[in-house]
């Protein structure tokens, strides 16, 4: 090889090597600038996903919220007839245990001088025994009459002994026209009582004491 295309080999070296520099530069480049596109691409449909999720929730719950129907007035009427019913249910549970509760016990029970009289009884609660009578009362002593008959049934208020387990030994009067005193017996005379009463004009007759006697004797 001669000198002269020796030199011009060595001058051409460089020129071919900074063009290929430039090439190599020209893609790195575009890669990079597709890198760059790449990205902001996949960035930008990321964003519209999650876009795109957050209204599809929101319509659900706009849907969701449109499903419900709001109260009528029949489910407002339903609900206060229900309370209704409740509140009376409960009053009438509440009468029920009054009702079902003992009276209090107001007997007020006391001893007495008398030796056959065993114990005596007086209650403010006694009520007078309802009349039939009218007009001008006057006591009856008569067996046959309703005045009579009045007095014994105020007689069984107090003691519990029904006219037909009853012997009636005496019914006199207490010291006043509208005062008398009933000494009465069970038929086996396990129990004995002397009662007293007061007439109530157009009450009726209203026993004042009650005492338990030990024997009859001397009793009337």
């Amino acid at each position: 090889m001669s000198e002269r295309q020796t030199r011009s080999s060595r001058h051409l070296q460089p020129s071919r090597n900074k063009k290929l520099d430039k090439i190599l530069n020209v893609l790195i480049g575009i890669v990079i600038i597709l890198i760059v596109l790449t990205a902001m691409y996949v960035f930008k449909w990321q964003d519209d996903a999650q876009d795109d999720v957050n209204e599809e929730a929101v319509q659900e719950q706009k849907n969701d919220d449109g499903d419900k129907e709001p109260p009528t007035k029949n489910d407002s009427s339903d609900k206060d007839d229900q309370r209704t019913e409740d509140e009376q249910s409960g009053e009438e549970d509440q009468q029920s245990e009054e009702e079902q509760q003992p009276e209090q016990n107001t007997a007020v029970e006391t001893t007495s001088d008398d030796p056959i009289v065993e114990r005596v009884v007086t209650d403010k609660n006694w009520k007078p025994t309802p009349t039939t009578q009218t007009g001008a009362h006057v006591s009856s002593y008569d067996s046959q009459s309703v005045d009579w008959a009045e007095k014994l049934a105020t007689v069984t208020a107090v003691t519990g002994i029904t006219n037909d387990n009853m012997i009636v030994w005496r019914v006199q009067n207490n010291g006043g026209a509208n005062k008398a005193i009933a000494t009465v017996s069970t038929k086996d005379k396990s129990e004995m009582y002397r009662v007293s009463m007061e007439w109530i004009d157009n009450e009726g007759w209203l026993p004042v004491k009650l005492e338990q006697l030990n024997t009859l004797e001397g009793a009337y």
